[in-house]
C-alpha cells in the first residue's frame, strides 16, 4: 500500500509541474484542456470503476439513465449564463487564484467540509451525483445556501466516452432536474466522472449552459479509506500544496456517500496553504464573454 501511494504521489506531482510548465504569465483562468478524452495520469481512469463514492447503484426512485425521459435530452432551462465548448483545468480570475472542488457528494463528510468552509469564509464548488443529491437532499440546499457553486457530475457516475449521445444526455439532465427539484436551481458547471468525456459531452454541457470543468491538482484523497493513518492526511496535504507550482490549481478533492474523514481532517490545513501563499479562493462558474468567472463567495478572505 505505501508504494502504491508514494508511487501515486510521484505521478501526481510530475502532473501538476507539467500543467505549471504549460500554464503561460498571461493566462487568466479560462484554459483550454487537452484533446477530448482522458486526461493522463488520473489514478481513477488508470482504475476504472475507482472513485470516492464507488461505482454507483441506481436508486430505485430514480429513471434509469439507460431510458432517459423525453426531457433528457433537452438543454437546462436558461439559469446560467452561456458556456463556451470545451473544457478547463485551471481556475479563473486574475493574479493568483486557488479553486476546491469537491466530487461525488453529497455524502457523510459534506456537513463537516461546509463547516470547515463557513468557518475560513472561503468559496467552493460541489460537482454533486444525482443518486447521492436524491439520498441527501437537505445537503444540497445547504450547500445552495450557503452560497456555493454547484456543479453536474451525472446522475450515476458513469463511464460517459462509453455511452450513447441518449444515455449521456440523460445523465447530465436527470443530475440537474434532481437539484432543480430539491433546491430550486440548476447547476452552471460539469465535471465528467474520471476526467473521461468526447466531443457528444462538451456539445450536451454546452447546451445545457454548463461549463466544462476538469482540475489540474489531485490529491487523491479517495484513496483513504476511513479516517486514514496521520501519515494518509499528509499525503493528502502535500499533494494538495503541489499546486503552489501554478497560478490558477483546482483542487480536487471528494465527499462521496461513504464519506472522505481524512479529507476533512486536511481541509484547514490546505485552506490555510494557499492563503498564507496569496492565493485567492474563488468558485468555478462559467467564464468567457457572458460568464465573470467570480462568485459572490470569492470576496471571502
Amino acid at each position: 500500500m505505501l508504494t502504491t501511494w508514494r508511487a501515486g504521489a510521484v505521478l501526481a506531482r510530475v502532473m501538476v509541474l507539467a500543467a505549471g510548465l504549460s500554464l503561460t504569465a498571461s493566462a487568466a483562468g479560462c484554459h483550454s484542456a487537452p484533446r477530448p478524452g482522458q486526461p493522463a495520469g488520473h489514478p481513477v481512469t488508470a482504475r476504472p470503476g475507482r472513485s470516492a463514492a464507488g461505482p454507483a447503484a441506481p436508486s430505485p426512485a430514480a429513471p434509469s439513465p439507460a431510458a432517459p425521459s423525453p426531457a433528457a435530452g433537452r438543454p437546462a432551462a436558461a439559469g446560467c449564463p452561456a458556456a463556451p465548448y470545451g473544457a478547463r483545468r485551471y481556475a479563473p480570475g486574475s493574479s493568483k487564484t486557488v479553486a476546491l472542488t469537491f466530487d461525488d457528494g453529497p455524502g457523510r463528510s459534506t456537513a463537516a467540509i461546509l463547516a470547515i468552509l463557513a468557518r475560513y469564509r472561503v468559496p467552493a464548488t460541489f460537482f454533486n451525483i444525482g443518486v447521492a443529491m436524491a439520498a441527501r437532499p437537505w445537503l444540497v440546499r445547504e450547500e445552495v445556501k450557503g452560497g456555493y457553486a454547484m456543479g453536474d457530475h451525472t446522475w450515476n457516475h458513469p463511464h460517459l466516452a462509453a455511452l450513447s449521445a441518449a444515455r449521456q444526455a440523460a445523465e447530465l439532465s436527470q443530475a440537474s432536474a434532481e437539484q432543480r427539484s430539491i433546491a430550486g436551481t440548476m447547476p452552471c458547471a460539469f465535471r465528467p466522472p474520471y476526467g473521461e468525456y468526447d466531443p457528444t459531452t462538451l456539445r450536451l454541457a454546452q447546451q445545457r449552459r454548463m461549463g466544462v470543468w476538469l482540475w489540474s491538482v489531485d490529491t487523491l484523497d479517495w484513496m483513504v479509506k476511513g479516517p486514514g493513518s496521520s501519515n494518509s492526511v499528509q499525503r493528502i496535504i502535500w499533494l494538495a500544496e503541489q499546486g503552489g507550482a501554478l497560478l490558477h490549481p483546482i483542487v480536487l478533492m471528494h465527499d462521496g456517500r461513504q464519506g472522505n474523514p481524512a479529507t476533512v481532517t486536511a481541509l484547514p490545513a490546505i485552506i490555510q496553504f494557499f492563503r498564507s501563499h496569496g492565493y485567492r479562493f474563488v468558485a468555478l462558474l462559467p467564464c468567457g464573454p457572458s460568464g465573470s468567472g467570480s462568485n459572490p463567495l470569492s470576496a471571502r478572505q
